[in-house]
């Protein structure tokens, strides 16, 4: 894939750099990372720090399947469709810019088994004349201006997400050195720890441990006598999804059993709902549906929680536009002009419905790992729910326990 006028990767000087200057990070690099960008061109050799080789080192992200994110959490890359990346600056809403790949080669470590590719573009992803030369010869960075309101990221708790939270918890320059500390934790959490189906509880207890010393840390240097919600909230979701991608597939083997006793649970009720009733409409609350098929899509606990909440709002407001067909069971809803109240029991039986229609309604090799969203949900959050969040949370949990061990009742 390489063009003709394109050197040797060898010949490169900020390839030579890399494996030189810091060769710890390129072996990191190559037992984590899936891309290394390398430019072709340097304005200067002079004024190249750790900070502008790790923008330059990519790894998967943990938020989004196509997007790879730098190893210092400054940027995202995606590939486009004709030979160019995207790059992305992750603050400041700075925007992006498209660059022209010009050689790309695939690496296969035999020893590690992993891949990567190395990418050589024209030009550095980001300015490296940022740091100046004083007279004397010595660099002088550039200084970080005081911290003020303006330069924090908000966080918003309705709105939390894995991406807030970063954002948030990076921008807060007093507590710096704590969020670095923290992220190498968890990156060698994500690639040396151990974690078996049993001993689930383990790596949690070390998560937690984590997050307990960030906390300490960051109070202690911001000079707070009292917990931060903010901060607290954003640290659970910060780490739990940082480390989803080593945690899940654990949580779905753990959880497989139940997961397969409710489908057959499932797959038995609806039979015989079907032999009752032919006025079964999968389609009553398909916004419902898909709120609750985000699940598969979200890392964190607490927005796994928000959207269960979020699910089960939608199931009671279609409802509540309905009335029950007495003569047959609960999934059987008729239009009714005048909304009306639900009961306790109708909005259990309501979420029942939308349960075993999210099931019911999925492609036949697809499994819906209900169970395991609710382990990971339960167990993997630091700090309670807000009370509306924890109830819609309660109310999935025991629909779940109904529909698992309540099979001889359908």
């Amino acid at each position: 894939m390489a063009s003709p006028d394109t050197p040797e990767l060898e010949e490169l000087v900020f390839y030579q750099q890399l494996i030189s200057n810091f060769h710890d990070l390129y072996t990191r690099a190559q037992q984590s990372c899936s891309i290394l960008v390398i430019p072709q061109h340097l304005s200067t050799t002079s004024s190249l720090t750790r900070d502008i080789f790790e923008s330059h080192v990519f790894r998967p992200s943990p938020c989004y399947l196509r997007k790879h994110v730098s190893w210092n959490d400054k940027y995202e890359i995606e590939f486009d469709t004709n030979r160019t990346i995207r790059f992305f600056y992750k603050k400041d809403g700075a925007g992006e810019k498209r660059v022209k790949i010009l050689s790309q080669e695939d690496v296969r470590d035999s020893i590690r088994q992993r891949s990567y590719s190395i990418l050589i573009i024209e030009q550095p992803l980001i300015d490296t004349n940022a740091i100046k030369n004083l007279p004397n010869g010595t660099i002088l960075k550039s200084i970080r201006k005081p911290l003020n309101s303006s330069s924090i990221s908000k966080f918003d708790i309705t709105t939390a997400s894995y991406e807030s939270s970063f954002m948030f918890l990076d921008s807060l320059r007093e507590i710096e050195s704590a969020f670095a500390k923290l992220r190498t934790a968890l990156f060698l959490f994500n690639e040396t720890y151990v974690i078996l189906p049993k001993f689930v509880e383990n790596a949690l207890d070390k998560l937690r441990q984590l997050r307990v010393e960030f906390l300490v840390e960051s109070y202690k240097l911001s000079n707070r006598n009292h917990a931060d919600r903010d901060i607290e909230l954003a640290s659970e979701i910060y780490i739990t999804g940082n480390t989803y991608t080593k945690v899940w597939p654990i949580i779905l083997q753990h959880n497989e059993n139940k997961d397969q006793i409710l489908f057959e649970n499932i797959e038995k009720r609806q039979r015989n709902e079907h032999k009752y009733s032919n006025q079964i409409n999968l389609n009553t609350n398909q916004t419902a549906l898909n709120e609750l098929k985000r699940l598969d899509d979200l890392k964190s606990s607490y927005e796994k929680a928000k959207c269960i909440r979020s699910a089960l709002d939608l199931t009671v407001a279609a409802k509540t536009l309905m009335i029950v067909d007495p003569k047959n069971s609960a999934v059987s809803y008729h239009s009714s002009s005048k909304p009306m109240p639900m009961a306790a029991d109708e909005t259990l039986t309501a979420f029942i419905d939308l349960i075993c229609q999210l099931i019911s309604s999925a492609e036949p090799n697809v499994r819906i790992r209900l169970s395991a969203h609710e382990y990971y949900t339960e167990k993997f959050r630091f700090s309670p729910l807000p009370q509306d969040i924890d109830y819609a949370f309660t109310t999935y949990r025991g629909v779940l326990e109904y529909l698992t061990n309540s099979s001889s009742w359908f």
